[in-house]
């Protein structure tokens, strides 16, 4: 780990900290916030990024898997 602390990345942390403790460290109600806040920047005309929302599923597979690893018998040796 990097022992030299970046200023700004420290203060955007801070920040993070701040906002979600004022969220009572609730992930629901913190993504709201950020939501408002970002709606409301872009309607004042500040540009906001729209990335897409990427969900992640948390259940395993219960089908198998194919495997895509080729098996062939080692070549026979031509020298004599």
């Amino acid at each position: 780990m990097n022992t030299i602390e970046d200023p700004i990345v420290a203060e955007v942390r801070a920040n993070r900290e701040a906002i979600f403790a004022s969220c009572g460290y609730d992930h629901s109600k913190f993504n709201t916030h950020m939501r408002e806040v970002s709606e409301r920047l872009k309607s004042e005309g500040w540009p906001v990024a729209n990335r897409p929302v990427v969900r992640r599923s948390t259940s395993h597979q219960s089908t198998p898997q194919e495997s895509f690893i080729v098996r062939e018998d080692p070549p026979s040796s031509t020298q004599d």
